[in-house]
């Protein structure tokens, strides 16, 4: 019997890592070869607009770091309704794989890495959706999950432009040692490292990380993530700094809304290096954005980053931190999530509400 395209896929998969890390396959590998095979698509799906990609995604990646899965998996089956789209959904999940999973699961990274080198992004149909599906349900299934390799790539780039503050010698220690990955890997002195830099274009750059570790305490973070509401069909934790509606949101609040003068008046009295909605946007992310359910951290990784960036901001750090607390308050009352509604319903009216779920 002549073997289905998955079925080629899978068994091509099954040789990647001998072929382009020169080892052989792990058993979380041929677990994740095996599932892929046995994957099937579910025949409901989400329809939204096109033209709200931009949320789409920002809630898609959002619901994988908080492991909301049943948001996630129905977030990615709108994609099936925008099939032009899907090269663009591939790549984001390469990057999710990085920033959101890590070295929570550096297998799971790589499968995905490898997964977008597989299959072909030109002309998708039902296994192309089935694949994406497999992946985000896999992300989400990860007990652990982490942002270091993010935080690394903040850190590199801080120190390329020198916007950094006075480092203390075991932060030193960190940027050193970030540097001297990045160095090894460019080399490409191994076939990993060689496959590294091939293929960290589609990460935006962090590829470069996944193996990578720091001698430095850790611990996994298990508090509370903020509460969320739906609102126009998507989780309200989507509407940030990268998209129309949060960025309506994030300016509102700069200027001054009742009830939350507190951050209007912080602006008055602090001048920032950047637009205050940005900065207001990354104390948003801070606090809420950025959250992941049972994170595995570096403290002193986690305060350096903080520090960078109260510097590049212009703002002490003790200013920076009460930013992120007036910011959660203003979440924890619902204030911000009000402002998302008002804003939603202004940019795409009443009769939007709700969209349809087929």
């Amino acid at each position: 019997m002549r073997e289905t395209h998955l079925e080629v896929k899978v068994s091509k998969l099954l040789a990647y890592p001998e072929h382009y890390f020169g080892e052989p396959a792990s058993e979380r590998w041929l677990s994740l070869c095996s599932s892929l095979s046995k994957c099937q698509i579910p025949s409901g799906k989400f329809a939204i607009e096109r033209d709200r990609k931009w949320e789409l995604v920002s809630a898609l990646q959002k619901a994988i770091r908080r492991a909301d899965k049943s948001t996630a998996l129905r977030v990615i089956s709108g994609t099936v309704n925008i099939p032009e789209e899907y090269a663009y959904f591939l790549r984001r999940l390469c990057v999710i794989a990085c920033e959101d999973v890590g070295p929570g699961d550096d297998t799971l990274v790589k499968f995905v890495i490898a997964c977008a080198t597989m299959f072909s992004t030109q002309k998708p149909g039902p296994e192309n959706f089935r694949l994406l599906r497999f992946l985000v349900q896999q992300m989400c299934d990860v007990p652990i999950r982490s942002r270091i390799y993010c935080s690394y790539e903040i850190l590199s780039h801080a120190t390329e432009k020198m916007a950094q503050p006075r480092l203390r010698p075991e932060e030193r220690m960190i940027v050193d040692a970030i540097s001297q990955q990045k160095q090894t890997v460019n080399a490409g002195n191994t076939r990993l490292h060689e496959w590294q830099k091939q293929q960290s274009w589609r990460t935006a750059g962090l590829l470069k990380f996944v193996g990578f570790s720091l001698p430095l305490e850790s611990h996994v973070r298990t508090d509370p993530l903020p509460a969320y509401k739906t609102i126009f069909d998507l989780p309200s934790y989507c509407y940030d700094v990268y998209t129309r509606i949060g960025l309506t949101v994030l300016s509102r609040l700069v200027h001054g809304v009742p009830g939350a003068h507190a951050i209007r008046d912080f602006f008055h009295w602090n001048s920032v290096r950047v637009p205050s909605h940005k900065v207001l946007g990354e104390a948003l992310f801070t606090v809420e954005g950025g959250r992941e359910k049972c994170e595995l951290v570096y403290p002193l990784l986690c305060s350096l980053e903080q520090r960078v960036a109260a510097h590049q901001f212009g703002l002490p750090f003790d200013q920076w931190l009460r930013l992120c607390d007036l910011t959660l308050k203003a979440l924890e009352r619902g204030l911000i999530d009000r402002l998302r509604e008002e804003v939603l319903r202004r940019q795409y009216g009443q009769e939007k509400l709700p969209l349809v779920c087929q």
